[in-house]
């Protein structure tokens, strides 16, 4: 293409070896997007290795390219989530922008994919997991990706967990209907234009109508489906072809595409609902996707344990469609995930459970109701920073007590204790109280049921409960938040919640998840 940059192999890379904005001197080329490369670099003011986007001189030219490009920056330096890659600065050297980011050291999701074999069904929901609360995080903050694709995924082995997930290239995103762009003019995803990957298209991006949350929902269901059977629901040699499958094909069986997966069953209605044809069909959003992903993963888990489903519960499993219909019509979370709790009541019952208690609507999913967590055999609790502390984890603590909101970067030493003494709970203490400082809530609470996994005790920490209750208030942490409270400390935490609930505000729905949670709690 005239005035692109690099036209054959054969000429040399124009960009390595310069420095952008006398500060970044450029190393060699990691990959190549849609409209921008992507190069390793030096940051010659804090002598740290970054990645730099550069925006392709085709695209660069167009002054609505050029547009878009800022405003990547500008989305992306908002969105700091441990599961959104973070943005450090941007510019414009000689006439082509740059957006600089933090290295990652791995490898994409696409890679891990093509490379094989199929992941264990626990690998590939943690992946999504992660992915759903990074971009639930985006979709709070009023921000549609709108190119979803495994490539766009990064893998990261860090001591905390076997896989980090990192959200990759926002460059196709737009604020929802609450951005404050309001001219015809500026809106850069106008009707007409067809943005994303064929394979992960929603049908309204095929019909190149205006997207939305729910189709960022779409593209997820799309790679949940692909996670865990190893190839995507749609496939064809041409854009026609793949377009047509997603506008009206149905979507295919999990079961059928991989025969050994022992909770397809549960697992099917997610992906049903996340891939509907009709956007209004779809979970609303990311934290919604994320809820039921959380509520199925519960049941899963049983069913794990108990070495997969046999024939035997057939009929009692044919509940499970019922399902489908009521998630469908359901836009309360809440809603879902208790009619979900009803329909997994029989499979608890036939693995030999005690069953899902189905009232009140906190933590339908779960085996336990929070009054049978909190039996008087539970260790007592304690304080676990009473008495001497690493070094490590002190210093961390101290900026914590004096109000310093720590960055996931600032956190390493923590991570690097735990993976060094795996046994002890304090280090994942302080990460979900970190993390709930910074409002990553749903990341918060999994921190913390980590730390009461291994130490029941350590539930006299400080600052637990009252971060728990706070995600409890948040639409998108309520449940999961919910559930900890019951299962970690049951009736132990009725006092605390019913102060919570005398400082709630104005905020109905969060004053009505409290309450249900101390109806639970009293039971």
């Amino acid at each position: 293409m005239e005035g692109e940059l690099f036209p054959s192999a054969s000429i040399p890379d124009p960009f390595v070896g310069r420095v952008l904005d006398g500060r970044y001197e450029i190393a060699e080329r990691l990959g190549e997007g849609g409209v921008g490369f992507v190069y390793c670099a030096k940051d010659a003011k804090l002598g740290r290795q970054v990645a730099i986007k550069i925006l392709k001189q085709h695209a660069a030219d167009l002054p609505e390219w050029r547009q878009r490009f800022q405003r990547e920056a500008k989305v992306l330096s908002a969105l700091d989530h441990p599961n959104i890659v973070t943005v450090t600065d941007s510019g414009i050297d000689n006439g082509l922008p740059y957006l600089v980011m933090e290295l990652l050291q791995g490898k994409t999701l696409a890679d891990l994919i093509d490379e094989g074999p199929l992941l264990p069904a626990a690998r590939a929901l943690d992946i999504a997991r992660q992915l759903l609360r990074g971009l639930a995080f985006a979709h709070g903050k009023g921000v549609v990706h709108r190119d979803l694709k495994p490539a766009n995924v990064f893998l990261q082995a860090l001591p905390d967990q076997a896989d980090h997930v990192t959200l990759l290239d926002f460059g196709m995103a737009k604020f929802l209907e609450e951005s404050s762009s309001r001219s015809p003019v500026d809106n850069l995803t106008r009707e007409g234009t067809i943005f994303g990957t064929p394979s992960y298209m929603s049908p309204e991006q095929g019909r190149a109508e205006p997207v939305d949350a729910s189709s960022d929902v779409y593209a997820t269901g799309v790679m949940l489906f692909e996670l865990l059977t190893g190839r995507t629901p749609f496939s064809g040699d041409k854009f026609q072809e793949i377009a047509r499958a997603h506008l009206s094909d149905p979507i295919p069986s999990l079961a059928d595409a991989r025969p050994d997966l022992s909770t397809a069953a549960f697992l099917q209605p997610v992906v049903d609902r996340a891939m509907a044809k009709n956007p209004a069909a779809r979970f609303p959003d990311a934290a919604s996707m994320l809820a039921a992903l959380e509520a199925i993963d519960a049941v899963s888990r049983v069913v794990a344990a108990n070495g997969g489903l046999t024939a035997a519960p057939k009929k009692r499993l044919s509940r499970l469609q019922r399902m489908r219909v009521v998630m469908a019509h359901s836009w309360r979370v809440v809603v879902a995930m208790t009619t979900l709790a009803a329909a997994m009541t029989s499979v608890f019952t036939y693995l030999g459970r005690d069953g899902a208690r189905r009232g009140g609507g906190v933590a339908p999913a779960a085996a336990q109701s929070p009054k049978t967590a909190s039996s008087s055999s539970r260790a007592p609790a304690r304080d676990p920073w009473q008495g001497a502390v690493p070094a490590a984890l002190e210093s961390i603590r101290g900026r914590l007590d004096h109000g310093e909101r720590m960055s996931e970067s600032s956190l390493r030493p923590v991570y690097l204790f735990a993976h060094q003494h795996p046994d002890d709970a304090r280090p994942w203490l302080l990460v979900g109280r970190a993390y709930a400082e910074l409002d990553w809530l749903t990341d918060s609470v999994e921190r913390y049921l980590r730390a009461y996994r291994m130490d029941p005790g350590c539930r006299g920490d400080p600052q637990m409960l009252a971060d728990l209750l706070k995600a409890v208030e948040h639409p998108a942490a309520g449940r999961a938040a919910a559930k900890a409270i019951g299962d970690v400390y049951g009736a132990e935490a009725i006092p605390a919640v019913e102060k919570a609930l005398e400082r709630q505000g104005r905020d109905r729905d969060a004053t009505a998840r409290l309450t249900r949670l101390r109806e639970a709690l009293v039971r």
